[in-house]
């Protein structure tokens, strides 16, 4: 049966497709904030609508365009990478679980604790070749997003009108917690297929519209870096930046908080307000008083016991947790796995760690966690400077998933990477 996404996004993305293939793009963007939701349900089956939408983006402007502008595909290095990657990390889960049949491997079918415990035995899953599925069709989202070079101005919009209904949704669940009201969960996280995570009656930690908190944190952080990269230079106001730091803050994501402090650093470090020799800037000044002086009105928020609370259970406390040792003992064991099988990895899907650099170092191993790397920095690298939020964006998100998120399939990653490429495609097209 069609859900309440499912009844907007199935009649919106056939209407773009047909009739205004220019929505296409803005339309994925959006999708891929519910990320816990699925268009159709089937039992314990759900279809996203990030992948919905994106099939048709892909269908519209790959297959059916393909020879219209087809050089455009051709002129950037990070496309080759990018395939390369794709077709490593499919050799790799077809080989690699024969080759290393029967090595304990933390599953994906089963929580990380109850692995902890009881590892299972490597072998050939349906979810593996799945993965690989869903790795192509990401990766040919990037491609396709090179052909919405007359479109920059409606897929920006789209992303800040998305950011905005992230940071709402998880606004509306902590008050709603605040004020003892039933949030209606089902609307967002209605995709049986994963394991979801949601609020108890003693625990602030909303997950907004994803799967658990960490996820919606490290698009909060994401979101936070693009407009505190924005604010610095003089794009827009702090309000924004502040907004999705508070509900980061309020969601409490050990991994998007650390993302967001080196963040912060880092846009300290690009910003002083001196310039050699004495000459003051005064722009930047008064741009690094406001940011200051916003923190430590942020920093009020501590003397809210719900959110000081959590906070520390989330920080300080959880590093002496089980849970925190668990993750950590996943991740040692991810890169003893790596080590175990000469630097080659178990294949997509194939072990389940906590975080993504020792998720890509045990799956497709050492070549394929560099080969990602690489497609990386030269997809977010170099960006024309009116789009180099969106490689911030990235980066932070990036951060965040190294210290805390394994989802490789993420679609809010692939998002930013595709808005990336489309500003390396207008960029190009000012250029010529």
């Amino acid at each position: 049966m069609p859900t309440i996404e499912g009844i907007i996004f199935i009649p919106a993305g056939f209407f773009s497709f047909f009739f205004r293939p220019r929505f296409l793009f803005p339309l994925l963007i959006f999708s891929a904030v519910f990320q816990a939701s699925t268009i159709v349900s089937f039992g314990t089956i759900g279809l996203q609508p990030y992948y919905f939408i994106s099939i048709l983006f892909i269908l519209r402007f790959l297959i059916l365009e393909m020879n219209r502008d087809s050089k455009v595909l051709r002129q950037y290095s990070f496309v080759k990478i990018w395939i390369v990657f794709a077709i490593f990390a499919a050799i790799a889960t077809a080989v690699l679980p024969a080759l290393f049949h029967g090595v304990r491997v933390f599953s994906p079918d089963f929580t990380i604790d109850a692995n902890f415990l009881n590892p299972a035995h490597l072998s050939y899953r349906f979810g593996d070749a799945l993965q690989v599925f869903l790795l192509f069709l990401n990766v040919l989202v990037v491609i396709a997003a090179l052909k919405q070079v007359k479109n920059v101005a409606l897929s920006h919009k789209a992303y800040r009108w998305s950011s905005y209904l992230v940071i709402v949704i998880v606004l509306l669940q902590v008050a709603c917690f605040w004020r003892g009201i039933p949030f209606p969960t089902q609307l967002f996280n209605n995709n049986l297929a994963y394991g979801i995570v949601g609020m108890d009656a003693d625990q602030l930690r909303p997950a907004g519209s994803f799967t658990e908190p960490s996820m919606a944190g490290g698009v909060l952080a994401a979101i936070a870096a693009s407009y505190l990269w924005m604010y610095f230079a003089g794009k827009s106001n702090i309000l924004r930046a502040g907004i999705a730091v508070v509900a980061c803050l309020l969601i409490a994501s050990s991994s998007s908080l650390l993302a967001i402090a080196i963040v912060v650093l880092i846009f300290l470090v690009a910003n002083p307000v001196m310039r050699f020799p004495w000459f003051l800037r005064i722009g930047k000044l008064r741009r690094l008083s406001a940011f200051f002086i916003s923190g430590a009105a942020l920093s009020l928020l501590m003397l809210v016991p719900n959110i000081r609370n959590i906070l520390l259970a989330q920080t300080v406390q959880k590093g002496t947790s089980w849970s925190a040792l668990a993750r950590l003992g996943a991740d040692l064991f991810a890169f003893h796995l790596t080590l175990q099988t000469h630097g080659l990895g178990v294949g997509l899907g194939g072990n389940r760690p906590s975080s993504l650099v020792a998720s890509l170092s045990s799956q497709v191993g050492v070549i394929g966690l560099c080969l990602f790397a690489y497609a990386s920095y030269r997809t977010l690298w170099p960006l024309p400077k009116a789009y180099r939020w969106i490689g911030m964006a990235a980066i932070t998100l990036l951060l965040s998933m190294a210290f805390g998120l394994p989802d490789l399939s993420f679609p809010f990653l692939w998002i930013l990477f595709a808005l990336a490429a489309q500003s390396r495609a207008v960029d190009a097209l000012e250029a010529h």
